[in-house]
């Protein structure tokens, strides 16, 4: 039996919990899920769940160890961007327990996981952008990339999840009838954006928007190397993650993941999110050096990145393995009720 904790345990980590269960070997997996939300703490599919501190708080690693001892963790899947850093800065401590952490190095984080380093290192792969402070700053970059006839995005720095983001188009962004629509309730006007920047106390990224399908590349990697890739282009996105999506491998996605791994020394689960232009090139937006919301589907098609990721972690070989994929495989996402006493 392998013992895993999953942090930020919530709705969307109900699919990952049933890939980790429905593995290649049989292995029994125990799962405990916390979560610093009462309301959001999935309680479907865990085999124990935890009401835990928020992450900024001094008792969130002691109360995650005293679990972990109490269950028996084998491995900690961290589940939160927000959380990354701090788990590699304890990652020690929580090793002197005897659990093990799928984290990486603390400089590969920073150089991958942070939007405005992975710009500063890849210009020539990802879209034009800029960090905006003052509103002469938006207004500079919306004249360097001409907007409005080329539109442009906000984001925000260390959010995951979709937070933070939204499309500036002046006619959709006034355009009341796709407000609060399902996975269309992102668009805002270039006014809405200075008004709403006001208020924010972090800085902006303001980026080129490239029109285009999402696509997403999934890595196992060890240390600077990729053992294992799989990629899907996603139709229809909602919350961050893949609505409805379906299997596709992108040989240029491919080799700037392996080589974005190889410069920043990545080790764990990585993805890699790409906007997929018509032409069949790819744009770089982001990396998520951790779990993903989509890793079940790339599990369904064959590849079970997290199950791996756990048995790589316990010393075993999982480099020379060789599953039959899936290529035909598409996906729709669907969420239940649940309920509880």
């Amino acid at each position: 039996m392998i013992r895993v904790l999953i942090t930020g345990c919530s709705m969307h980590s109900y699919d990952l919990i049933r890939a980790l269960k429905d593995n290649y070997d049989g292995e029994e997996i125990y799962v405990v899920g916390i979560n610093c939300d009462d309301t959001a703490l999935l309680r479907k599919g865990v085999d124990a769940g935890y009401v835990v501190p928020r992450i900024t708080e001094e008792s969130y690693i002691p109360t995650v160890i005293d679990i972990c001892e109490k269950e028996k963790v084998d491995v900690i899947l961290p589940f939160i961007t927000a959380e990354l850093p701090i788990m590699a800065e304890n990652r020690e401590l929580l090793e002197s327990h005897g659990v093990k952490v799928s984290i990486s190095s603390m400089e590969s984080i920073l150089a991958s996981g942070n939007k405005v380093e992975l710009a500063k290192h890849y210009p020539d792969l990802m879209p034009k952008q800029m960090i905006c402070k003052k509103p002469l700053d938006f207004f500079r970059f919306a004249d360097e990339i001409g907007y409005p006839k080329k539109p442009m995005c906000c984001k925000l720095p260390n959010r995951c999840g979709g937070l933070g983001f939204c499309i500036i188009d002046e006619e959709k962004g006034r355009d009341l009838t796709i407000y609060n629509k399902f996975g269309m309730n992102r668009y805002i006007t270039f006014d809405m954006l200075l008004e709403l920047a006001k208020n924010c106390h972090e800085d902006i990224i303001m980026q080129e928007y490239e029109e285009g399908l999402d696509y997403s590349m999934c890595v196992l990697a060890d240390h600077g190397r990729v053992l294992h890739a799989l990629g899907f282009e996603g139709y229809l996105m909602a919350f961050g993650s893949a609505m409805f999506a379906g299997i596709k491998q992108n040989e240029q996605a491919l080799a700037i993941a392996k080589q974005i791994v190889a410069d920043t020394g990545l080790d764990g689960n990585v993805c890699f999110d790409f906007i997929l232009k018509e032409d069949g090139s790819v744009k770089l937006l982001e990396t998520n050096p951790r779990l993903s919301a989509s890793l079940p589907f790339i599990a369904k098609a064959g590849l079970n990145l997290p199950y791996l990721r756990c048995r790589q972690l316990l010393g075993y070989d999982v480099e020379n393995i060789h599953p039959e994929i899936n290529y035909k495989l598409r996906m729709s996402k669907n969420y239940e009720s649940e309920y509880f006493v």
